[in-house]
């Protein structure tokens, strides 16, 4: 088969699926789904692909050392800046939920990071417990698969990752699933069908619904008349109030009934972790739950991040590791005054528990940003403090790389230089931490923001050379 054989048909597969029109994606010209068909995964090459699996395995200690310091902070005087950070801002009823004895050792089986690959390795700008887009990497590990093409995970990696995740947190062989999708959710409703319906194609319970279509009983949840073993909930923590038959979420789980996840913690799905992580006054803490060797690599791979604290500090105080230039500052406003050279090495967004906090929403690019523009949203980031909390996160650029795509009006293969997000995504099975795939979005090389669009190549990332 030809290569525009080949991109012709990749159209046609991924576009019956329906998993992108409620996205409201343009299609490029000449073709049918919303963005650029690249003729080969992207191919990371095997040392990248085992340091995929070290960042696995390091984000997941990562989580785990978060749910320790958290409840440490809870007891602990000099740590209870920390649980008033994570805690700012949500429902009291929520916040003593997510502290339930019971619920302390559950954790997410699913995770994904936003990776930039950069010229020296990969930087994390994100860390995602409830990700989207598995659908849509499962849709494309199925069609490029079948043109006998690896992928990262194997043709089946995210099917096979998700099941080994529903089965090590219900301690079933074939749990019986849910992935409830909110309304706030529901561009995403599509992906999430397709994916329940491969699994079923599988043989596995998994079904895709909304929240109504929940059942509630005294013994547990039910879909279709099936009692449910695990409610995947698709939906952020901000929007609970507006979810419907959230309280009965939250009651079975509470009752044993079911195992919801990700568990309902806000405090886990806060991106300021990120600045604690390299706050200099933790170090002892970190160092206890970490060590020092994964604690260096994780501080290498997540940017450097500042709370956006407008409390003084005391005189003889700094804020850590700012400097705006050339100095040390002890007023966080300072940010607001940084020249264009200065802003362009920062990245302005929401940490959590707000409908900003999620996606794009929120970001500000400082090099994008006039200064009249910039100082008013970092005014306005401090004055919202501590709800929602808004971060000051260090701005690091992907390399660029070139990758091939079919244009259909030219008919031909274009090389288009671009920048790449990597987001695998890591499944906690029974057997481990596993990596499913990884899906590479790489966008033309002026775009600062890297994310679907009409001008992306989307790809199936694969260990290959």
């Amino acid at each position: 088969m030809s290569l525009a054989s080949e991109a012709t048909w990749l159209d046609e597969v991924l576009a019956e699926q329906h998993l992108y029109e409620s996205k409201q994606r343009p299609a490029p010209t000449g073709q049918r789904v919303g963005w650029r068909i690249g003729v080969r995964p992207y191919a990371l090459g095997r040392p990248l692909r085992t340091r995929l699996t070290e960042i696995g395995e390091d984000l997941w200690a990562l989580v785990q050392a978060e749910q320790a310091i958290y409840l440490r902070a809870l007891k602990d005087p000099d740590l209870g800046f920390i649980a008033e950070y994570l805690d700012a801002g949500k429902p009291e009823d929520l916040v003593r939920f997510s502290q339930m004895h019971r619920l302390r050792g559950q954790l997410p089986v699913m995770m994904r990071p936003d990776l930039l690959q950069t010229e020296e390795d990969f930087v994390a700008t994100e860390l995602d417990s409830v990700p989207g887009g598995f659908g849509e990497l499962t849709a494309l590990q199925d069609a490029y698969t079948s043109l006998g093409q690896d992928v990262l995970g194997g043709p089946h990696g995210m099917l096979e990752g998700f099941m080994g995740a529903m089965q090590h947190i219900s301690g079933k062989e074939h749990p019986v699933v849910a992935i409830a999708v909110s309304q706030e959710s529901v561009d995403y409703r599509p992906e999430m069908e397709y994916f329940a319906g491969r699994l079923r194609d599988r043989g596995e319970a998994v079904y895709a619904v909304t929240p109504r279509d929940v059942e509630f009983r005294e013994d547990g949840l039910y879909v279709e008349g099936r009692k449910l073993d695990v409610l995947y909930r698709f939906f952020e923590l901000f929007d609970l109030r507006n979810v419907p038959k959230a309280d009965l979420f939250l009651y079975a789980q509470r009752k044993g009934t079911v195992t919801v996840t990700p568990p309902f913690k806000p405090q886990l799905e806060e991106k300021l972790w990120f600045a604690l992580l390299h706050h200099p006054g933790l170090d002892e803490v970190w160092l206890k739950e970490l060590g020092v060797e994964r604690l260096g690599r994780l501080r290498r791979l997540v940017p450097q991040t500042q709370i956006l604290d407008p409390r003084p500090v005391p005189p003889h105080a700094l804020v850590a590791g700012l400097q705006i230039g050339g100095r040390s500052v002890r007023d966080i406003g300072r940010v607001a005054d940084m020249g264009k050279r200065e802003r362009a090495n920062w990245v302005l967004k929401p940490s959590g528990f707000s409908e900003l906090a999620w996606g794009s929403h929120g970001v500000h690019i400082g090099e994008d940003e006039p200064q009249e523009e910039w100082a008013r949203e970092v005014g306005e980031a401090l004055e919202s403090f501590p709800h929602p909390i808004w971060l000051l996160q260090r701005f690091r650029k992907a390399r660029v790389v070139e990758v091939p795509y079919y244009d259909f009006t030219a008919g031909e293969t274009i090389a288009m230089p671009g920048r790449t997000r990597i987001c695998p995504y890591y499944f906690r099975t029974p057997d481990g931490i596993r990596l499913g795939g990884a899906l590479a979005t790489v966008c033309p090389a002026d775009k600062k923001i890297i994310h679907g669009m009409v001008d992306a190549v989307m790809l199936p990332a694969s260990d290959q050379d």
